[in-house]
């Protein structure tokens, strides 16, 4: 069954058959060709911190692997800062988000490179593969956390296999970037969230991988 705008669903990130983060989403749009969801600034997110009964790396690359690594982490509340607007097309390792200051001013965009998303009982599932982009409005782009990324994939965390297919993913949405190629071509500067939606809130069941 397709959701309806306005619909909260839960994102979750799995790895190594846990769940890694979470967050809920509003539906904006339900297709077969893609999905749209809203996170707005100020939407409570579960995110993976090292446990409390061994010290923390302290930065933020080394706790990420390290918590990667050992696969013992434990879930703790962020805030969101960043109003986005995610685009999904199923089959694609990337999410493209397009993103909004509280001005209402466009901020830019984020291309998430992930596994490709399925669906679940709660929402959709996915794993952020640590390697970014991103531009601004007018699509001047750049690398975010490819030295992470790449410290990942000499570690072996990431197989060879993966590595490849997400580094062939960002040159191919690169291209499509810088050749204004939908849906960096299409008109996000005039869209606006129905207020009515408010500030999403995560369900019961986020942290179960079994869903």
């Amino acid at each position: 069954m397709a959701w309806a705008a306005g619909d909260v669903v839960v994102h979750q990130e799995i790895w190594r058959d846990r769940v890694w983060a979470a967050r809920p989403l509003v539906v904006v749009e339900d297709a077969p060709d893609r999905m749209l969801f809203w996170l707005p600034a100020g939407t409570v997110r579960k995110v993976p911190m090292t446990p409390p009964h061994r010290e923390d790396p302290g930065e933020r690359t080394a706790r990420i692997i390290d918590l990667l690594e050992r696969g013992d982490w434990v879930h703790v509340d962020h805030v969101w800062d960043v109003s986005c607007l995610w685009i999904l097309r199923p089959g694609d390792w990337h999410a493209v988000w397009a993103s909004w200051l509280p001005t209402g001013e466009r901020y830019g965009w984020y291309v998430n490179l992930q596994r490709p998303v399925r669906r679940t009982a709660i929402g959709i599932e996915s794993m952020d593969l640590q390697l970014d982009v991103v531009a601004t409005p007018d699509r001047i782009w750049s690398w975010k956390d490819d030295d992470e990324f790449q410290q990942i994939a000499d570690r072996g965390i990431l197989d060879a296999a993966t590595v490849g297919r997400v580094r062939a993913e960002a040159a191919e949405v690169i291209g499509r970037l810088e050749a204004n190629d939908p849906p960096f071509g299409e008109d996000w500067d005039s869209w606006r969230p129905d207020p009515a939606w408010g500030v999403p809130r995560l369900r019961a069941g986020w942290d179960d991988p079994s869903v």
